[in-house]
């Protein structure tokens, strides 16, 4: 370990040390997270998370730092679970993606999660917290942790920030309740049991999962954008025999142009951005010189987000369409969402 890593690490531990866990009496908290930085696909998982456990807990908030919004310092309420109450750019991009795909759940944003917390159970007795990004949030005591690690780049070069992408050491998976490997469907067989086993010793759990983001369709820009208002979700077969462009500004935009290939398309161009890039004009006068009119472009639904406040812009191509993921378990989901009851109902 280099001294920025030992540093890097110092820090950590003694923020973990200095921190007291608060337990929030009444309510249950599920922390969804990762051991890295960017790139887990933890967006779409903590709206699955939310979908697995409505039933038995239909009065759900999320809870959300809001990286990158302009307000993430302040405490506010981004949904009441009807109506989105502040702009992707106050609130930030994923809280806000969470906020329109969770009809009913509430999301708060801001950094004093636990005072979020506390005023969401004071005005709406809410049963049950999604901790987002909650795997180094120490301030909240939680009953159950899940982990997500990509398949595709599990733990980068193995070195801590700010020489690898390591929030803390791999051996602290073993403060995991739950881990799912992430895109797994884009890892060779022998390569993903070689992972699986890995990730099963050092955490010492007794099954790992396997998930993979799964192309659900097309839908067509622009549209409403509201929690309560449905998508109309076309096929990816319209991607055959076309020119696709892939523009996106994630961490890892060669994923999404392996999904597009999977979904159908033959011939992908690629436009990437850094990951949380904010699309000035300048971007988008170089993406509408790059793509012909008749070219289908793509874009995901994190970055359509991002991309709205060019709409007008934008209206000259004619085929302009985000890409609907679902987050998908790929066995034994009625194993997790067991186990993660259990954990939530009797902890």
């Amino acid at each position: 370990m280099n001294p920025l890593e030992k540093l890097y690490s110092f820090g950590n531990r003694l923020h973990r040390r200095m921190v007291k866990s608060v337990r929030i009496p009444g309510t249950k908290i599920l922390s969804i997270g990762n051991i890295t930085t960017g790139g887990t696909g933890k967006t779409p998982a903590t709206i699955y998370f939310s979908r697995l456990l409505r039933a038995e807990f239909p009065n759900q908030a999320v809870l959300s730092r809001g990286y990158g919004g302009k307000l993430a310092h302040e405490t506010n309420l981004l949904s009441d679970g009807y109506r989105v109450l502040m702009s992707s750019g106050d609130a930030g991009d994923e809280p806000y993606l969470m906020a329109v795909n969770l009809p009913g759940v509430r999301v708060a944003v801001g950094r004093n999660r636990l005072k979020n917390a506390q005023r969401l159970l004071a005005e709406f007795s809410t049963g049950l917290f999604l901790l987002d990004d909650g795997f180094q949030h120490y301030r909240i005591a939680r009953d159950a942790d899940v982990v997500l690690i990509d398949a595709t780049n599990p733990f980068g070069s193995g070195k801590l920030l700010p020489q690898g992408i390591l929030r803390e050491p791999i051996e602290n998976l073993a403060r995991a309740s739950v881990i799912v490997l992430t895109k797994t469907d884009l890892l060779e067989r022998a390569a993903l049991d070689e992972l699986r086993e890995r990730v099963r010793q050092i955490s010492g759990l007794s099954h790992i999962f396997l998930s993979r983001h799964r192309a659900d369709g097309l839908v067509k820009i622009p549209h409403e954008y509201t929690p309560q208002y449905v998508a109309k979700v076309q096929s990816t077969a319209l991607l055959k025999h076309e020119t696709v462009w892939a523009l996106s500004a994630i961490a890892n935009g060669r994923a999404f142009s392996e999904m597009l290939r999977r979904a159908g398309a033959e011939k992908v161009e690629t436009i990437s951005f850094r990951d949380h890039h904010d699309f000035s004009e300048r971007d988008i006068r170089m993406v509408l010189e790059r793509v012909k009119p008749y070219d289908i472009v793509v874009t995901t639904e994190k970055d359509y987000v991002r991309l709205r406040k060019h709409a007008d812009a934008l209206k000259s191509l004619k085929q302009f369409f985000y890409l609907k993921i679902e987050f998908e378990v790929l066995e034994n989901e009625i194993l997790l969402k067991e186990g993660l009851k259990a954990r939530l109902m009797h902890h």
